[in-house]
């Protein structure tokens, strides 16, 4: 028996990117390992599964499928994962475990899956070792939905009515991955798949992206070694970099008068190589005061030229207490209220200022509180002079 944790591979990607045939691939080469195999879907009949069994041929790891129906393993479906994850690690017979998710997975919230502690302080990670998180993406397929970029007219979402834009997905199994397989790249042409892969390395910029067709990549680069890193991966998105950049530089602005302003020309000048040879660019928009929310959302709605992506936190005058969340892709608008600002429940006296955390305080103005916008924009050619000075105009 194996004493030693075993890794987990995790498959992701939007439905049809070639997850499935991947998988049939690798298990081809197991050559006797010890592997086992966890395949998700959303449908009740678990289709996936049938199929590796069915063209896997009689190897050990295509017996050994665990089949998980009806729901995702991100949501619905995780502590279904978690459990036969926990039970394939505990029973000592396999090395590595192949997670196949469903088309609609997000890495991101399966990754914590391994890192958070339930109520008796134990987390996935202790039994098994998440090894990589793999997102598998269809070239084309991820170029046609790039293209709806182009659209200066993007619809508003309602959050409430749990609708989701397509391309926001797939930025988000990419901007969370470890490893980004271009597949399919014999149905796309030369500078389509060098569009995808700029758009991919801007949006992710640590992860290994490679081409391949039908999912032909070899086991041993896949799984050879262990790439997951809870700051690294998780901190990956561009988005979630700029703010934390951003969180950096203030607080060494508080620390040091005038360091902030050094250490923030410093990182425009150290931009990392592709960055500049792929021209996606971004900027963070920041203020304190409120937004009108009719000029806001307005102005969102009317998009911008070479917008790739946007993500950020906002308040409006209209809603001072809540904590609202925007996000731009594939031609959609999303807004959703994540919580409340402390200024509001300390002024409406459900908590008290003692009780605030310190990453709260640090970033305490008055009038305002911890109230303010942070917006991160990504794009290519973004006129960033006039979106500031669109947004300034939004302020009340």
């Amino acid at each position: 028996m194996n004493t030693e944790r075993p890794a987990v591979t995790v498959l992701c990607g939007f439905l049809g990117a070639g997850k499935t045939t991947l998988l049939r691939h690798l298990l081809g080469q197991a050559e006797g390992r010890r592997w086992a195999v966890v395949v998700n879907d959303v449908a009740a009949i678990n289709i996936d599964a049938a199929e590796v069994r069915a063209r896997g041929g009689d190897t050990a790891a295509t017996r050994d499928v665990v089949e998980l129906g009806n729901g995702c393993v991100c949501c619905s479906s995780k502590d279904e994962l978690a459990e036969a994850v926990v039970e394939l690690a505990m029973s000592g017979n396999y090395e590595h475990v192949l997670v196949e998710t469903t088309g609609v997975a997000e890495p991101s919230a399966i990754a914590n899956l391994f890192l958070r502690r339930n109520p008796f302080g134990r987390a996935l990670g202790d039994v098994a070792v998440l090894s990589a998180l793999v997102t598998v993406v269809d070239a084309a397929c991820f170029s046609a939905e790039a293209e709806k970029q182009k659209i200066l007219n993007p619809k508003r979402l309602n959050p409430k009515g749990g609708e989701r834009p397509v391309f926001e997905l797939m930025m988000e199994q990419v901007e969370c991955a470890d490893v980004v397989l271009l597949n399919q790249c014999d149905r796309a042409g030369e500078d389509e798949l060098a569009r995808v892969e700029e758009i991919v390395r801007g949006l992710n910029t640590r992860a290994e992206v490679v081409r391949t067709e039908h999912g032909q990549v070899a086991s041993e680069f896949l799984l050879g070694r262990v790439r997951f890193d809870a700051k690294g991966t998780l901190g990956a998105p561009r988005w979630v970099r700029e703010l934390n950049q951003l969180a950096q530089i203030s607080n060494a602005k508080d620390a040091v008068p005038g360091e902030g302003v050094m250490r923030s020309a410093m990182a425009r000048a150290t931009k990392p190589r592709h960055e500049v040879k792929y021209g996606i660019t971004s900027f963070v928009w920041r203020a304190r005061r409120p937004l009108v929310r009719e000029k806001f959302y307005a102005l969102l709605e009317t998009g911008a030229p070479g917008l790739l992506r946007a993500k950020g936190f906002f308040w409006t005058r209209e809603q001072p207490d809540e904590m609202q969340f925007m996000s731009v892709a594939g031609g959609v608008v999303r807004y959703d209220t994540l919580n409340y600002w402390w200024a509001a429940m300390i002024e409406n006296g459900k908590a008290r200022r003692e009780e605030m955390p310190e990453r709260v305080s640090t970033l305490w103005e008055e009038p305002f509180g911890d109230r303010r916008q942070e917006l991160v924009f990504i794009g290519t050619g973004l006129d960033e002079a006039g979106i500031r000075a669109a947004l300034e105009r939004c302020l009340a």
